[in-house]
């Protein structure tokens, strides 16, 4: 009796044991089975905020960035150079010498002239002076007077002639490189380097004519080049041709790019954006805009729930699209995981466009 006693105990004992298994496992299996549905119930979503910014109507165009001024350097008459004050590529001021040709005869002409001018004022003086006592007849001191003019004038020809063999920078500007070396001769009007003022731009584009009527000097203009990516140089409209090409049916436009650190050459390449009208609107991402059976609408998230909002749309700019009615600045919008929430649904936001990583302690990616 004793042994089966303790059989049925040890039955017992283990039906118990078996029975609070099961009921472990079907806990267990119930917490996993609750989580997954938990998990659809709140999708993972990437929202964006809306924001007030600048709606612009643009032009596109190209052109090439004259320098404001540009001039070649050359020497009014022959001779061999003697001094060069630049190098090439360097910066130079108004008035600076930047090349002087041999003057030996110039100089020795001008001291000529000068003793004839000394001479001649003498004469002069000693004529004006028998004049004046009735001593000289008018004649005599008419050809005093003309002796002296003449004097002067061969005078103010050496003094030019001096200093025409002398090239000065007519303007601040960068020099270009050297087309001759000292102990070279040049001819005159021979150019031996060009100056440009690179301080400011031009660039000459063209518009179409339909455009005409709603270009203005003062416009403003964004410039872009391959040589800065990614950069952009503002200027304004400086100028409109008064004529329309007959063959592209187009306009020209000037425009002044300011270039104070001499960064952009003369002759760059350039992509004109013209603005032609500008206005502040609420701008929101264009993937969170969803067009459906004729319906635009997007999804905004307020208290971890998303709210289907039908907006109007205005403009559509690179990656964004303008919100003429439904969406206030500020509002956050879901722009990733769309297609897996509904209005009213619960929503776990995973990370805000523009704040850097996911947020911590959510998921990565809408699908995790």
């Amino acid at each position: 009796m004793a042994s089966i006693a303790r059989q049925l105990a040890i039955i017992v004992v283990l039906a118990g044991a078996g029975y609070g298994g099961w009921q472990l496992w079907r806990s267990q299996d119930a917490a996993s089975s609750e989580a997954p549905a938990r998990a659809r119930a709140a999708p993972g979503v990437v929202v964006a905020a809306v924001a007030l910014d600048r709606v612009e109507r643009t032009v596109a165009a190209v052109g090439a960035a004259r320098p404001l001024r540009s001039v070649a350097l050359a020497t009014l008459s022959d001779g061999r150079i003697t001094e060069l004050g630049f190098s090439g590529g360097e910066r130079v001021r108004a008035g600076q010498a930047l090349l002087k040709l041999d003057d030996a005869t110039e100089r020795a002409t001008l001291q000529e002239a000068q003793a004839d001018l000394d001479r001649a004022s003498n004469a002069f003086d000693r004529a004006y002076a028998l004049y004046t006592q009735r001593r000289l007849s008018e004649t005599e001191f008419d050809a005093a007077r003309a002796g002296l003019s003449g004097a002067e004038a061969r005078l103010e020809r050496a003094q030019k002639a001096l200093e025409d063999r002398t090239v000065l920078a007519p303007f601040d500007g960068v020099a270009g490189f050297r087309m001759a070396d000292v102990g070279a001769v040049v001819r005159a009007n021979t150019p031996v380097a060009d100056l440009a003022d690179i301080s400011a731009l031009d660039v000459d584009f063209a518009v179409p004519e339909r455009f005409y009527g709603e270009v203005r000097a003062g416009a403003e203009v964004r410039a872009t080049t391959q040589i800065f990516p990614g950069e952009a140089f503002d200027g304004v409209v400086t100028s409109v041709s008064p004529r329309i090409d007959t063959v592209s049916r187009s306009f020209t436009a000037r425009a002044r790019i300011p270039n104070p650190d001499l960064r952009l050459p003369g002759d760059a390449f350039m992509r004109v954006t013209l603005v032609l009208a500008a206005r502040q609107g609420v701008l929101a991402p264009e993937e969170a805009v969803v067009s459906e059976a004729g319906e635009t609408y997007v999804y905004v998230v307020a208290q971890d729930r998303a709210e289907r909002r039908a907006v109007t749309v205005g403009a559509r700019l690179k990656g964004r699209a303008e919100i003429t009615q439904g969406l206030a600045p500020g509002e956050m919008v879901i722009t990733r995981g769309v297609q897996k929430v509904g209005d009213g649904r619960a929503v776990r936001v995973i990370e805000i466009e523009g704040e850097g990583a996911a947020l911590s302690g959510r998921a990565a990616a809408p699908g995790a």
